[in-house]
C-alpha cells in the first residue's frame, strides 16, 4: 500500500514538472508586435491654408469627419487640408503641418499622437484675443475633454466639453479667462482619442497683429530648454521678447536662467534663483544684448514647470510673432519638413549630431554637425526629411522659418513613438501534454 503511495505521487510531482515546463516554453516563446501609434494633423480653420508636409507619397491619410472609414495613399509630399483634421499613419515619421493667414501672419506645429494631457501656453483672453483651442477626437466614441485655464490671477476654472466620435470642437479663448492676457490651458481627456491645437491671433479693431499656432508639450518639467528664439535687431537695438510661465503645482519655484547666443552664455540680471509663484501664470519681458540671429534659453527649477517664448520678428517685411515653445532632448528620429527650409538651432554642453537627409529626389546624405553651446544650420532647399542617427547627451533643436506671410517656429521632437504589444499564441503541448 505505502509503495503504491509513493509510486502515486512520484508520477503527480513527474506531472507536475513536465506541465510547468510547458508553461515556461509556452510563455518564453510569446511574441510582440512593436508599432507606432498614427498621428493627428490641425484642422484648417476659414481663411487659414495648412499644408502638411509627409515622407512618402504612399503614406495612409483619412480625414476626421468623413464617412469614409478606410485609409487612402497621400499621393503628394506636401497635403492641402480642406477643413478637417488628418489622421496620418507616418509610421515613426513626425509630420509638421505649416499653417498662415495670407499675408497676415504663419506658424508651424508637429503632427503628434493623441495624448490623454496637453499642456498649451500661449494665447490671450483680452480683447485683442482672436485666438481659439481646437479639439480633434479621431476615435469612434465620444470623448469627454476637461480644459483647465490659468492666468495672471491664478486659476480660472474647468470646461468640461463632450467631443463626438470623429470629429472637431473648438473654444474661443476670450471665454476661458475673460479680459486675462496672460493664458496657461491644460487639455485633459477623460475617455477617447483627443489630440489639441491652439491657434493664438490677435487684433485691434480692424488691425490684425499676428498670430501663431502653439506646439504643446506633455507635462511639467524641471529643466527647460527652448531652443530657436529669434533675435532681429530694430535700428541696431535689441528687440523685447516676452517669457510665459506657469508652476502648476502648490510650491513656489526657484529658477535659474541661462541664455545661450553665439555670443556665449551667460545668467542675466534677476534670473538666478528667481522666485515665480505657483498656480498663476507669470510673464517676464526681456531684452537681451546679444548678436542678431536666434539664441536659445535653459531653465533650471526646484519645481516642475511650463514655459514658452514670444517674440516679433519680420519676414517680407510683415511683422509676425512667435511661440518658441521648449523642446526634448534629442534622440533618433525623423520628420518630415518638405517645403519648410527651416533654420534649425542646436543647443547642448557638447553639440553632436548625425543626421541623415532625404531629398525630393529619394537620395539619402549625411551630415555631422559638432559644437559647443549653440549652433545654427540650414536645411538644404529641397529636403523632403531628416533623420535624426544619433545626438549627444542633453543636445536639443529648434526649427525657425522665414515664410513669405509671417515667420514660424517649431521643436525638433518626435510626435509619436514605439508602441509594444504581445501577439497571443497557443502552444497546442499545452493542451496535450
Amino acid at each position: 500500500m505505502k509503495l503504491r503511495r509513493g509510486i502515486i505521487l512520484s508520477v503527480l510531482l513527474i506531472s507536475t514538472l513536465l506541465v510547468t515546463n510547458l508553461f515556461d516554453v509556452s510563455t518564453n516563446r510569446n511574441r510582440f508586435s512593436n508599432s507606432f501609434p498614427s498621428v493627428v494633423c490641425p484642422p484648417n480653420p476659414p481663411g487659414i491654408t495648412t499644408v502638411t508636409s509627409v515622407d512618402s507619397k504612399s503614406t495612409p491619410y483619412i480625414r476626421v469627419g468623413s464617412k469614409i472609414s478606410d485609409f487612402a495613399k497621400v499621393k503628394t509630399l506636401r497635403y492641402s487640408s480642406v477643413s478637417d483634421a488628418i489622421v496620418l499613419e507616418s509610421n515613426g515619421t513626425t509630420p509638421v503641418s505649416f499653417q498662415s493667414r495670407k499675408g497676415v501672419w504663419a506658424g508651424a506645429v508637429l503632427c503628434s499622437a493623441p495624448a490623454t494631457s496637453q499642456w498649451l501656453v500661449g494665447g490671450t483672453s483680452d480683447v485683442t484675443g482672436k485666438g481659439k483651442v481646437y479639439l480633434v477626437n479621431s476615435g469612434l466614441s465620444t470623448s469627454v475633454v476637461d480644459i483647465s485655464t490659468w492666468s495672471e490671477k491664478g486659476e480660472q476654472g474647468l470646461k468640461t466639453i463632450s467631443v463626438k466620435a470623429n470629429s472637431t470642437s473648438s473654444v474661443n479663448l476670450d471665454s476661458l479667462a475673460p479680459g486675462d492676457s496672460e493664458i496657461v490651458l491644460n487639455v485633459s481627456a477623460r475617455s477617447g482619442r483627443i489630440s489639441a491645437f491652439m491657434i493664438d491671433e490677435r487684433g485691434a479693431g480692424l488691425r490684425k497683429l499676428g498670430g501663431d499656432p502653439v506646439n504643446s508639450v506633455s507635462e511639467a518639467s524641471k529643466k527647460i530648454v527652448i531652443a530657436g528664439i529669434p533675435q532681429q535687431l530694430v535700428a541696431k537695438k535689441a528687440p523685447n521678447h516676452f517669457l510665459r510661465l506657469f508652476v502648476p503645482g502648490e510650491a513656489d519655484a526657484n529658477i535659474t536662467l541661462e541664455l545661450i547666443s553665439n555670443d556665449g552664455r551667460f545668467i542675466p540680471i534677476g534670473f538666478s534663483e528667481r522666485r515665480i509663484a505657483s498656480s498663476k501664470v507669470v510673464s517676464i519681458q526681456f531684452k537681451p544684448e546679444v548678436a542678431a540671429g536666434a539664441f536659445a534659453v535653459v531653465i533650471k527649477s526646484d519645481q516642475p514647470l511650463v514655459g514658452a517664448v514670444r517674440s516679433r520678428a519680420t519676414s517680407n517685411g510683415r511683422s509676425d510673432f512667435i511661440w518658441s515653445t521648449s523642446s526634448a532632448p534629442l534622440k533618433p528620429m525623423k520628420i518630415a519638413i518638405g517645403g519648410i527650409s527651416p533654420k534649425l538651432t542646436f543647443v547642448g554642453d557638447s553639440i553632436a549630431v548625425d543626421l541623415a537627409i532625404t531629398n525630393q529626389s529619394g537620395k539619402v546624405s549625411q551630415k555631422t554637425l559638432t559644437a559647443r553651446d549653440l549652433l545654427t544650420w540650414q536645411v538644404p532647399n529641397r529636403t523632403i526629411a531628416l533623420e535624426v542617427k544619433s545626438a549627444g547627451a542633453e543636445n536639443y533643436a529648434g526649427a525657425l522659418v522665414a515664410a513669405n506671410s509671417g515667420y514660424a517656429f517649431f521643436p525638433i521632437q518626435s510626435g509619436t513613438e514605439l508602441t509594444k504589444a504581445a501577439i497571443p499564441s497557443s502552444n497546442i503541448q499545452v493542451l496535450n501534454p
